[in-house]
């Protein structure tokens, strides 16, 4: 009866360390995103998070910005500051999607990894 109990137990806690694994520690989809950003902020009162907003090119054709808003959490107070100064700028970026979110990644299971190009709007004339 030990032995059932304890082959059990360790079965249980390997679909569990598996389960865990999967979910929340290998990113599910990689990816590059291009559009213009809108803002990155900091938050949260135990987790000190950055969060940014980044607007897809497909939502600026159909003029409904609304809709294809990208949410994404920053691991990296280095980057999250590099974005801060991007604020408004067309960015590319690199992207990890987690299954689950953890709270001290942020509030999205999307994860911006890294800054891969930035593209300055053209210069506003004044007539």
């Amino acid at each position: 009866m030990a032995r059932f109990s304890f082959v059990t137990i360790f079965i249980l806690l390997i679909l569990l360390g598996t389960l865990v694994y999967f979910r929340y520690l290998t990113p599910y989809q990689v990816s590059i995103q291009h559009g213009i950003l809108v803002s990155v902020v900091q938050r949260g009162y135990v987790f000190k998070t950055y969060e940014g907003v980044l607007i897809l090119p497909a939502a600026l054709e159909q003029g409904d910005s609304t809709k294809r808003e990208l949410h994404f959490s920053v691991e990296r107070a280095s980057l999250a500051d590099s974005l801060m100064h991007y604020s408004g700028d067309e960015v590319v970026l690199k992207l990890l999607t987690y299954k689950g979110r953890l709270p001290w990644r942020g509030e999205s299971a999307t994860i911006a990894t890294a800054l891969l190009d930035v593209e300055k709007p053209d210069s506003l004339e004044y007539h």
